[in-house]
């Protein structure tokens, strides 16, 4: 390996060159956009490999920031290490001796440092996952003086910077010398010493195990040496059953192991489990017996911390459509990244997915419009990216997908798999497993039929094509036909399951509420549909009101201060027409809002989305908006005609019916949120906005009597229109008429009492309304938390 740059050239012939900012390294460079240990070449086989080593500014090629890069043998490749003012290299592979190496697609040779913790050679990782160290990587800088106290933190300013979002700016301290001791600076996450939580000074004995937010370290005497073993990193699964109601089963005794760097695929018929599987490992649906460990912990029992480290791509697009790539993973990253996260750190972290999934030049493009079904796929496994999570699950990521796509898709997940992850992906395609590292196949009756290299597929099954290996899976007699599954995995090879699992920082509620309305805002204004809805439904239905016959508007008495008949009638319409409006325009609005994002939702919660935060995110923007519908509705509807007599009750005039309207409009948009949370499809929402507001036609008592009709009231309590009706009616006075005729002894219709012409009765009403929307608020918010996990 030739290495120029700096006015100076150097050939190496180590497997393993790491270039950085700490001194004694093969290649120092002292430029302070360079990380300590910023970036590895290695050699495996005959390929020399250009592998990033999570540093803070970046490595580029070609203007490509990347974390995994093969160089071509003989040509001189350009490498800027850290940003546009960073060091830029030449690097040229020399032609060197094949040495025994793992695939060219999954570099596997073990990388030397400057200490290492015991570890036996074949348990070593070539590469770690994100947001980890490399096993056995020194992060105390070397010669320091005894009694030194080095800050430990993510902070630039820290002697010690670990690029983990788990750890807080200015986590802990540690005092160098003889008697080492660790202190906690009162870190979001704290700081384990051999298991426990210190509140104290801890003294650091040789071996002791030290865990800083995500990083699990061993105390080597003098230096933190990094511990992230194979074992360490491997998914576990042990015995999986999942059985449903009536004793049918899902998953039958499922078992494997899933390594760091690799990539899974999981084939099978429909049927077959492969949805279910995909549940219980990542801990969404949990199966009914067996186990799931990572890093030495059990998923199901440390689920609340553990889930954070897991990305999930589910087969709907966890993106709004309206809304661009950039805004689409700057609101992401808002809701996911830790509340101590700067605006630049937040702004680098979108450019840096971005980069990984190759969607710069789309960066600024709308999702649902002006991206391919590819290009959405991709911003999906952006959105997980943002965290960095070393597990990755997709469910069916190439379903739709051309021939040409889904080969990409997968060279792309390989990729991830490669800088550390481990990756399983559930399809139902087969164009491409021969990037994989092992396919996992599923019988019906979630039983495992093969797990293995995909070499070996068609040889196990006898087939020579998958089409007959899957009309193989449906034969009665397939275990007749090939061995049986074994039952479990080794348990004497399994981790202990009580290592010490930090709690990830979670946004705040308040600032989970500001970023909430902030994208309903944006995905607002964006959506041509819902935007047109807003502005030209109060239009309509304002100008449809003007069609009633008349010009008293809401006025009822004549010049000789008798209710009028004629106006009676006419302002008995007005109010219909209006009431109708707002309960439709209020449902209208929302009906569809929660079921259309609920693998948004569903994601979001799985990461910590406050289902409360982000059904009142929806009220405040689209409740607020429908309400002010209401009132220009009523405005439209009644400008230019008399108002209620007198000035209504509270001399507010037309107002008064305006304040009522829209708090129908308002109630209504809760109330089409709860529906919209308790519908499993947007087809169901058409019939559920009829009912919903013939119910409130019906029961509002503006065409059918309901006051003293036993049940039929009660009931009518329960409808929002009932109440602003009824306030509009007392401002109005729409009883005149009965009142006067039951004083001259001509009457018998019962009055509603409802509608009394007095302050207190308006007051009482819109008091009772805004009581139902509490409670509708309340319901709605126990559908939202309902519909939050999938549901098997």
């Amino acid at each position: 390996m030739r290495v120029s740059g700096l006015g100076e050239s150097r050939d190496f012939t180590e497997a393993v060159v790491v270039v950085g900012r700490e001194r004694g390294l093969p290649i120092t460079l002292t430029h302070p956009d360079v990380s300590r240990r910023h970036v590895e070449f290695r050699r495996v086989g005959e390929h020399w490999y250009l592998v990033d080593l999570g540093s803070t500014n970046g490595t580029w090629v070609d203007g490509r920031r990347i974390q995994h890069e093969q160089l071509r043998p003989g040509v001189a490749t350009r490498v800027l290490i850290g940003g546009e003012s960073g060091v830029v290299l030449s690097v040229t592979p020399l032609a060197v001796a094949p040495t025994p190496a793992a695939p060219a697609h999954r570099p596997a040779a073990p990388t030397p440092h400057l200490q290492q913790a015991p570890m036996a050679a074949g348990d070593r990782l070539p590469i770690a996952p994100p947001g980890r160290l490399t096993d056995g990587h020194t992060v105390l800088p070397v010669n320091q003086p005894p009694d030194r106290m080095l800050t430990i933190g993510r902070s630039r300013s820290c002697d010690v910077v670990i690029d983990d979002p788990l750890v807080s700016r200015r986590h802990a301290t540690i005092t160098l010398g003889p008697a080492p001791v660790l202190r906690d600076l009162g870190s979001f996450n704290g700081t384990f010493v051999n298991g426990h939580r210190i509140s104290t000074p801890a003294h650091l004995q040789p071996g002791a195990e030290v865990t800083v937010g995500n990083q699990a370290f061993t105390w080597t005497g003098d230096n933190l040496a990094a511990r992230a073993g194979r074992s360490d990193l491997t998914l576990y699964a042990q015995n999986l059953t999942t059985v449903v109601k009536g004793g049918r089963r899902l998953l039958d005794g499922m078992s494997f192991e899933l390594g760091p760097s690799s990539l899974t695929a999981v084939i099978g018929p429909s049927g077959a489990g492969k949805s279910t599987l995909l549940g219980a490992l990542t801990g969404s649906s949990p199966a009914t017996h067996g186990q799931v460990l990572w890093q030495g912990s059990d998923l199901y029992t440390h689920y609340e911390q553990l889930r954070f480290q897991i990305g999930l791509v589910p087969q709907q697009d966890i993106q709004h459509p309206q809304l661009t790539v950039r805004q689409g993973l700057s609101y992401a990253a808002m809701l996911r990244l830790p509340p101590d996260t700067a605006a630049a750190e937040r702004a680098q972290r979108v450019e840096t997915v971005v980069g990984q999934m190759q969607l710069q030049r789309q960066v600024d493009n709308r999702i649902g419009t002006q991206l391919s079904g590819g290009q959405k796929k991709r911003v999906s496994i952006a959105t997980e990216l943002l965290t960095a999570p070393p597990l990755l699950f997709l469910d069916e990521p190439t379903s739709g997908l051309d021939p040409g796509l889904d080969r990409d898709v997968m060279h792309l997940l390989r990729g991830l798999a490669d800088e550390g992850r481990v990756v399983m992906v559930v399809t139902h395609s087969v164009l491409a497993l021969d990037v994989c590292d092992n396919v996992l196949v599923l019988a019906p009756g979630g039983r495992r039929a093969y797990f293995g290299p995909p070499a070996g597929v068609l040889e196990h099954f006898g087939c020579r094509d998958y089409p007959a290996v899957f009309d193989l899976l449906d034969d009665p007699d397939l275990w007749q036909r090939i061995p049986p599954p074994p039952a479990s995995v080794e348990t004497g090879r399994l981790p202990a399951v009580n290592a010490p699992v930090a709690q990830p920082p979670l946004q705040s509620l308040g600032r989970q509420l500001w970023t909430l309305v902030r994208r309903n805002l944006a995905v607002t204004v964006s959506d041509k549909m819902l935007l047109a809805m807003l502005l030209l439904m109060p239009l309509v239905l304002g100008a449809l009101s003007r069609v009633v016959q008349g010009d008293a508007g809401l006025s009822l008495l004549s010049t000789a201060g008798e209710s009028d008949a004629v106006s009676h009638r006419e302002a008995l319409q007005r109010l219909t027409i209006l009431i109708v409006a707002a309960a439709l325009m209020g449902t209208a609005v929302t009906i569809r809002e929660l079921v259309k994002e609920r693998p948004i939702f569903q994601r979001e919660y799985a990461v910590g989305l406050s289902p409360g935060m982000y059904l009142v995110s929806k009220v405040l923007v689209l409740g607020t908006a429908c309400f002010a519908q209401g009132v220009v509705v009523t405005w439209l509807a009644t400008v230019g005609l008399p108002g209620p007599d007198d000035g209504g009750v509270a001399g507010m005039g037309w107002f008064e019916i305006a304040l009522a309207m829209g708090g129908v409009c308002f109630a209504m948009a809760v109330l089409g949120l709860a529906v919209s949370a308790l519908v499993s499809s947007s087809e169901q929402t058409m019939p559920a906005l009829v009912g919903v507001v013939m119910v409130q036609l019906v029961l509002c008592g503006a065409l059918v009597p309901v006051a003293g009709r036993a049940v039929l009231e009660q009931l009518a309590w329960l409808a929002p229109a009932r109440w602003g009706f009824a306030a509009a009616a007392a401002s109005v006075n729409l009883d005149l008429a009965k009142e006067q005729a039951l004083e001259r002894g001509q009457g018998d219709e019962q009055l509603d009492v409802l509608y009394e012409h007095s302050a207190l009765q308006w007051w009482l009403n819109l008091t009772v309304l805004w009581i139902l929307i509490a409670a509708t608020l309340l319901l709605a918010w126990w559908l939202v938390r309902r519909s939050a996990v999938p549901r098997r």
